[in-house]
């Protein structure tokens, strides 16, 4: 079982990492001819993780800071991240105070005085809940100032209601059956019965006469 999570190990490093676990796990002429696999992690993390890359995790877990183009769950997932490569990893109280000491302090204000959340009492997964809820009602509060910006410099033009409705009433007579029919009435034709509701509405039976040609009184098709 060992020999095989050594083999998957391999390709899960890379680098001077790599190198290092070729000449001394996987060489023919290896100074030591059976690992163990967590020998083989103990020696990865010796040799390759050392106190520096320790202490610029820590260095970059406390100088995180909330940025708008990423939005507030990268800035919780970028925070978790560093605190997962320090040497110590942080408690619930340290991590809550660094992701809201990172945020703008608008947000952070919003949070405790709206919301009524307390660093002593909420958890900050409640915490980050909230804050993208905050972070979305900005959005749209913003969106909506933009739109009211731009229609008071006229470049956004709003429906006209009534003209809406006059072009929809139009279009109801012109082609509306019971339109038709009325219309016809009102101009003193005969009317026609309506197409039923599987017929189409078509123009085929009615009849224009040519110029000239004397309009036959009661009649609506062609003449004979």
């Amino acid at each position: 079982m060992d020999q095989e999570r050594i083999f998957v190990l391999h390709e899960f490093i890379d680098g001077e990492a790599r190198n290092w676990f070729r000449r001394h796990v996987l060489h023919t002429n290896r100074d030591k001819q059976d690992w163990t696999f967590k020998e083989v992690l103990i020696r990865l993390y010796n040799c390759f993780i050392n106190t520096a890359t320790m202490q610029e995790a820590r260095e970059a877990f406390r100088t995180a800071v909330y940025d708008a183009q990423t939005g507030v769950q990268t800035f919780y997932k970028e925070l978790i991240g560093h605190a997962q490569n320090m040497a110590m990893y942080p408690d619930e109280f340290t991590i809550r105070k660094t992701f809201l000491d990172g945020m703008l302090a608008e947000m952070h204000h919003a949070l405790i005085r709206d919301d009524n959340l307390s660093p002593e009492v909420n958890t900050v997964t409640e915490f980050l809940a909230y804050a993208i809820k905050c972070e979305q009602s900005a959005h749209t509060a913003m969106h909506y100032n933009q739109c009211s910006s731009h229609r008071a410099q006229g470049h956004c033009q709003p429906v006209k209601v009534g003209t809406f409705l006059a072009k929809r009433s139009e279009m109801d007579w012109n082609y509306n059956p019971w339109f038709v029919v009325r219309r016809r009435l009102s101009t003193g034709q005969k009317p026609v019965q309506g197409p039923t509701s599987d017929t189409p509405v078509t123009n085929k039976n009615r009849h224009v006469p040519r110029a000239g040609q004397p309009i036959q009184k009661g009649q609506d098709g062609p003449p004979q």
